[in-house]
């Protein structure tokens, strides 16, 4: 008898830490929600990023087309 009172008393104490284990889960945010908080977090950056390496980009087209520019007018005056 007691140990069918033991095995009785230890299924009711797991009932209930599972109760407690899902009412805390509902409270957490799904993964999907963490998900799409860290992609709204992170566009931003990426979007600087993009603007950065366009910027880079055309400073250096710029000043290649400079260089070549200079060569084109240093060689017709040669001519």
């Amino acid at each position: 008898m007691d140990r069918m009172n033991s095995i009785e008393t230890s299924v009711a104490d797991m009932k209930e830490m599972m109760k407690q284990m899902m009412e805390l889960s509902k409270g957490q945010p799904s993964t999907q929600q963490i998900a799409n908080e860290l992609w709204n977090s992170v566009q931003p950056i990426l979007h600087a990023q993009r603007n950065l390496v366009e910027i880079n980009h055309n400073t250096h087209m710029e000043l290649i087309w400079n260089m070549v520019d200079a060569r084109y007018k240093d060689t017709q005056a040669d001519i």
